[in-house]
């Protein structure tokens, strides 16, 4: 059996193809929670002050961020600010009752939310890890001569259907 330096490149592939399918539902559930929002707005209803986003940076965990809402200025030209809600210690999922200082209706909405986002935080999450995993990989074979550093991009490599 040979080394194959060709490995690197497809668990790569692999790697973002996993990461854009996590971020891809992360951002159907988001405007999922916010088509609830404007609907609520839409039919006269208080749009209330709790909101979500999610930041995503390449090749690093995504963050499904929940944030309050607060407007501050003259009443035509209020500007909209948010603040950030600290998750605690379980960085994956924030507790309920974090979401205390909100109104009934936003509680609810956002613990029927929170379970999957706290799923695509953990699944984002053992992705990160395993493109962490597989640098350190990298490297280990680089300082044993397998490979130069940055030759694997060098080579033709395709991913192969299993």
């Amino acid at each position: 059996m040979d080394f194959n330096a060709c490995w690197f490149e497809q668990m790569e592939q692999i790697l973002a193809e996993q990461e854009n399918l996590i971020t891809q539902e992360a951002q159907t559930m988001v405007d999922n929670y916010w088509a609830q929002i404007k609907e609520r707005k839409r039919s006269g209803e208080n749009e209330g002050r709790l909101g979500v986003r999610i930041i995503d940076r390449e090749g690093y965990k995504i963050q499904i961020v929940w944030y309050r809402k607060r407007w501050v200025g003259p009443k035509n030209d209020k500007k909209l600010f948010s603040k950030a809600i600290p998750k605690g210690r379980n960085r994956n999922k924030y507790p309920m009752q974090r979401f205390s200082g909100f109104t009934k209706w936003e509680q609810e909405l956002a613990e029927m939310f929170e379970e999957d986002f706290a799923r695509l935080r953990v699944a984002s999450g053992a992705v990160s890890d395993q493109r962490k995993a597989m640098d350190r990989a990298k490297k280990a074979y680089e300082d044993m001569g397998y490979i130069e550093p940055e030759a694997v991009e060098d080579e033709d490599c395709e991913l192969t259907e299993a």
